[in-house]
């Protein structure tokens, strides 16, 4: 997958400022946020090589620029440009289990770079969704509810 030659927009961006990340700071394992997710029957394509790459941080609060941030690739999903949650690659439930066997392989790599890397020029797709216990959160607050979880479809995903 050659990268856009347009930018494309990050939803959210005006509360929520994105910033390019690169390399580097790919090399640790952002957090598991996802606001840019996959459906069942989706195909994702990945970036070729390293200089393909383009990738973004952007804080899951708004007007928190140093609390938590979602990391963003952009990937062609289903032909078109988009976002892609780095989250969604290694997912894991309320007991820290990989949602599936795919989360589980990337599970195993030791960060977002090495994630990526592992997928260069590679296509996935959204097999099936199943149901899986997370962690339930306040929706008015966003504060963990300790000990508690709530069942939440994830996608069981696989190579094409």
């Amino acid at each position: 997958m050659k990268k856009s030659n347009e930018t494309l927009q990050i939803f959210g961006s005006r509360n929520r400022v994105p910033n390019p990340i690169n390399k580097n700071i790919l090399q640790t394992t952002g957090e598991t946020f996802i606001s840019y997710g996959v459906s069942k029957g989706d195909v994702i394509e990945f970036p070729d090589n390293e200089n393909e790459v383009v990738a973004y941080e952007q804080p899951i609060r708004p007007n928190n620029p140093d609390g938590p941030k979602q990391r963003l690739l952009q990937v062609k999903k289903n032909d078109k440009y988009t976002w892609l949650s780095l989250g969604v690659l290694n997912r894991t439930d309320f007991n820290r289990e990989p949602t599936c066997e795919f989360c589980k392989e990337m599970v195993d790599l030791p960060n977002d770079w090495a994630r990526i890397e592992h997928l260069f020029g590679k296509k996935i797709k959204v097999k099936d969704t199943v149901q899986k216990p997370f962690q339930k959160f306040d929706r008015q607050t966003g504060t963990r509810i300790e000990g508690e979880s709530e069942l939440r479809p994830t996608p069981v995903l696989e190579y094409v």
